[in-house]
């Protein structure tokens, strides 16, 4: 009982000292493990710095020789990371649900014969019973179109983009599928647009796309994108472009960073879903550790249960720039 009380008081010591930006050295706790951690995107982009530092905090303070993998958001190479992963035989992996339940099978089948524990963040593997820390997607699209409408003043009649994803099963579709059945419940009439693979990978590949769009279609009320930090983030450059001024456009979107803030304060983005990729880092790392040495499994977290607009963006900022939120 010593052992798990020293673990779990040195858990919180760090999440309190990241959260307070002081430079303070938390107690380490040895727990002598290895972790594969998939991160997502690309490392220290605008939606994987805060999970990265977040896992990092939990290596540092639990001594956890912490393996950083990163895919780009690109469902296939995440497979490919896993079973690199497992092959390692590491203590455990943290992966993401992106590929879906069913591509995943063998791979946590895999795990489970070699006693690799199993962590999801970001995106849940519905189903398998696995520890996850991350959004109730289909949760946080409703929560983003409510917010949209209502910080928008949206209402009956006004015409919405939703730029995301649609194809069943895809990473994001759940998100998707929860905006616009609020948009349906409310009246509000919309035009869904599949986002490419390519332009998930590379943010600015959607911007000319996003242009044509509006120019094509003068009367579009707002845009939200349901489930994209780089894509949220050039929303500004999207207005811009296409001539709009401040507030002509409601945006949202997902996942706060330095330049999501600069386009709600400059008046493009109206308001951003905060899934705290922090806890998602950190948090995950944790689980693994208390898994392994003692046991406790099955732990979910929803970390989505914040947003940014004009009034709080402020607050905010300090920690975006320390990369806590």
């Amino acid at each position: 009982m010593r052992r798990i009380t020293k673990t779990i008081a040195g858990m919180a010591l760090a999440a309190m000292v990241a959260a307070s930006g002081v430079s303070v050295a938390a107690e380490a706790v040895d727990s002598g493990m290895t972790i594969y951690f998939q991160m997502g995107g690309n490392p220290g982009d605008t939606a994987t710095l805060a999970r990265e530092l977040g896992a990092r905090d939990a290596a540092r303070v639990l001594k956890v020789n912490l393996i950083e993998q990163h895919s780009g958001w690109d469902p296939q190479k995440m497979i490919v990371q896993a079973k690199e992963a497992i092959a390692a035989q590491p203590d455990a992996i943290v992966v993401m649900g992106h590929p879906g339940t069913d591509a995943m099978k063998s791979i946590l089948d895999d795990a489970k014969a070699d006693g690799i524990v199993v962590v999801v963040n970001n995106n849940e593997l519905p189903g398998t019973g696995l520890s996850y820390f991350g959004l109730d997607n289909y949760g946080a699209g409703k929560n983003l179109a409510n917010l949209t409408i209502e910080n928008g003043k949206l209402k009956e009649g006004d015409k919405v983009l939703v730029y995301g994803a649609f194809v069943e099963g895809a990473a994001g579709a759940d998100v998707a599928k929860g905006a616009t059945e609020v948009l349906k419940e409310k009246g509000i009439a919309f035009t869904p647009l599949q986002w490419s693979n390519e332009a998930v990978q590379d943010p600015a590949l959607s911007v000319p796309v996003l242009v044509a769009y509006l120019e094509a279609n003068p009367d579009t009320k707002a845009i939200i994108v349901p489930g994209h930090g780089g894509i949220t983030a050039v929303l500004d450059k999207v207005l811009k472009q296409a001539g709009k001024q401040p507030g002509e456009v409601v945006t949202s979107g997902f996942d706060i960073s330095s330049a999501a803030i600069q386009g709600v304060r400059d008046g493009y983005i109206t308001v951003v879903l905060d899934q705290q990729p922090y806890l998602q880092g950190f948090m995950p790392v944790a689980a693994a550790v208390l898994q392994k040495k003692y046991g406790l499994a099955g732990l979910q977290l929803n970390t989505g249960g914040g947003y940014l607009t004009k009034d709080n963006v402020d607050a905010l900022a300090a920690l975006v720039k320390d990369g806590i939120r």
